[in-house]
């Protein structure tokens, strides 16, 4: 919770500098000084509410068109119980910079005033702003009125659907059945090398770390949503990149990339198998007259290590 708390903080911090300085470059010539900015920020940063809604109101004021003076005196006056005028600056707010963090808190204030009406509409637009953590949204509770609602329930799931697009995407699944802890024996049963295969970056990525006693590689593999492709780009400590483009074939990933070998194109197909006891095999070959005849590169079985 500590690590997800972080990452909303820093993500808010983030929006709102980028809220402030998309506005500054575009601000006309304003009566706020620096130094007017610098106090109305240590108020805020202190949480001393009071002051910081006076500072900041008075901004807004001057600035009508800052989303960031606005979002901040929103907040600073929810802090203060004042939900009708902080409703009013975070409206303000999310109609010049319409974005999932000014969502939920505007969504917030109409739900501490009793509009929960307001509350849903504003977290429904959320959804296509890339949507709110279901576990914000569970954690907060200015939605304690209306978490056992089966609408609520049914935003979180749209949530984590905005928030998480490649967990419920079946095409994002296709290649899960490597993911693992594996040992990899060569044709002849030698175990040759590991690899830990890891399911990263909101569910969207598959990790390769592979380790051998004379190198390792790593490569990241993602489904393609433009191409409707899958993409490895394979690296290692021998300063090798190869990017790879595949797709799911009869059950069975295959990948292939081109190469450039003495000034000759040669092709590198991965063929990886899920096979009935639960291992994968990993089938390499190359081709050096534009995919007419194959040889064999490697073969690898995959074995899940035991615990």
């Amino acid at each position: 919770m500590k690590n997800f708390s972080s990452r909303f903080i820093l993500s808010l911090l983030l929006l709102s500098f980028s809220a402030f300085a998309a506005y500054a470059q575009t601000a006309p010539a304003s009566a706020i000084t620096p130094e007017m900015r610098a106090e109305a920020n240590k108020f805020y940063q202190a949480q001393d509410w009071q002051n910081a809604a006076n500072a900041y109101e008075n901004i807004a004021k001057t600035e009508p068109q800052n989303p960031n003076a606005h979002y901040r005196a929103g907040n600073a006056l929810l802090n203060l119980n004042k939900s009708a005028e902080a409703v009013a600056h975070l409206q303000q707010a999310f109609s010049i910079s319409p974005n999932a963090i000014f969502a939920q808190y505007l969504a917030k204030a109409y739900a501490r005033a009793g509009n929960k009406d307001k509350a849903y509409e504003t977290l429904d637009k959320s959804l296509a702003m890339g949507g709110i953590s279901p576990d914000s949204l569970t954690a907060d509770k200015d939605f304690d009125a209306i978490k056992n609602e089966s609408r609520f329930k049914d935003l979180l799931v749209k949530e984590d659907v905005a928030v998480n697009p490649c967990k419920a995407a079946p095409e994002f699944r296709q290649f899960d059945f490597w993911i693992g802890e594996w040992d990899a024996k060569n044709a002849q049963g030698v175990t040759v090398g590991s690899s830990s295969i890891q399911l990263i970056l909101g569910n969207c990525v598959i990790f390769e770390n592979w380790s051998t006693p004379v190198m390792t590689g790593k490569s990241f593999n993602i489904y393609n949503t433009n191409d409707k492709k899958w993409h490895q780009t394979w690296v290692d400590d021998k300063s090798t990149f190869t990017h790879y483009i595949g797709e799911l074939k009869e059950g069975k990933m295959v990948y292939v990339a081109e190469n450039m070998t003495n000034g000759k194109k040669i092709l590198a197909r991965m063929t990886f198998s899920k096979l009935a006891n639960g291992d994968v095999r990993q089938f390499g070959e190359n081709s050096a007259d534009d995919g007419k005849t194959w040889t064999t590169s490697f073969d690898l079985t995959y074995s899940r290590k035991k615990s």
